[in-house]
């Protein structure tokens, strides 16, 4: 049996291999003492949710239960969380509800070790805490494929592949705005595969005061322009991106905010450099960029080159 570890932080007792199909009863009982909801797509009849004899259908049910529960007075499950597990090959949704305080969970197959769904997720309400784990999203329009709106605050991604609708230009594949304490972990933004990319790859949008402290992990980042923080008001303080690939034609980083790390990435380019601080290759504050590579049209190795900043 694979070591047992909390490999996505997300205090779930799992190993790696428990997200590619090991039997669900691994996860265990809710460790927070809230509900567990289960997905399945190919289920017949559908049930009330609460267990895997008796799923819904449907993610939109499963995230409905969830977000209804998490708040009733009878419960007090305020401060708790609640998990909806999906199983399904060929699920096509196109969602519009997040859940308070849930974790949306992927397992069993599709094509990949993950369930895959068909349809963008265009969140309509902001709501705290909600959380992703293991599936994968293909968007039907050019909208971005998952939309977080204002000030929906601690969201995270952990394992998620994000698709590019095939042949033409997403807008972007990933929009929050004036969000704060969000995480991207082990995320997957795509281009199509022609090589079309998306306008921008992650677009971090909004200029509220303290929508900082948020994290980017291990990640990868594709676009024309990989990732675009719109603030120009250091309002993003406190936020860090570690680790991560980003491949663009034109800037790979655009923080026009000034004010999150960038430690250790890997950023690819089509374009030349310009000068010794990549100024075509990134829009960041270089004395918060520590240990990242550039490969470009022109150049290949550290970046920034302590020559300053344009």
């Amino acid at each position: 049996m694979p070591k047992v570890r909390d490999f996505f932080h997300t205090g779930l007792n799992i190993s790696r291999s428990d997200l590619s199909g090991v039997p669900f009863s691994m996860f265990g009982k809710n460790p927070t003492g809230a509900q567990d909801y289960f997905v399945d797509l190919n289920v017949s009849p559908v049930g009330d949710g609460t267990s895997w004899d008796s799923p819904v259908s449907t993610i939109a049910a499963g995230l409905l239960l969830a977000d209804n529960s998490i708040g009733l007075g009878t419960n007090r499950w305020w401060a708790r969380r609640n998990r909806v597990f999906v199983c399904g090959d060929g699920i096509a949704e196109a969602l519009v509800l997040a859940a308070e305080k849930t974790d949306l969970i992927g397992v069993g197959y599709d094509v990949g070790s993950f369930p895959k769904v068909t349809g963008n997720f265009t969140i309509g309400t902001a709501v705290n805490g909600f959380r992703i784990f293991n599936m994968g999203f293909v968007p039907t329009t050019t909208a971005p494929v998952i939309t977080f709106p204002s000030g929906m605050h601690g969201w995270e991604l952990h394992n998620v592949h994000l698709y590019k609708i095939e042949g033409v230009a997403n807008s972007a594949m990933l929009l929050c705005t004036d969000s704060r304490d969000w995480v991207m972990n082990r995320t997957y933004i795509y281009q199509d595969v022609a090589g079309v990319k998306s306008t921008i790859g992650f677009n971090v949008a909004g200029t509220t005061s303290g929508m900082g402290r948020a994290k980017i992990i291990d990640s990868l980042i594709i676009g024309t322009e990989a990732f675009n923080v719109v603030d120009t008001s250091a309002n993003f303080e406190g936020a860090t991106c570690e680790n991560t690939t980003f491949i663009a034609t034109a800037l790979c980083i655009d923080d026009n905010s000034d004010s999150m790390a960038f430690i250790n990435n890997r950023l690819i380019t089509a374009a030349n450099s310009g000068n010794g601080a990549g100024s075509t290759i990134v829009d960041w504050n270089a004395a918060l960029a520590c240990g990242n590579e550039a490969t470009s049209g022109n150049h290949n190795g550290p970046l920034p080159v302590l020559s300053g900043h344009a």
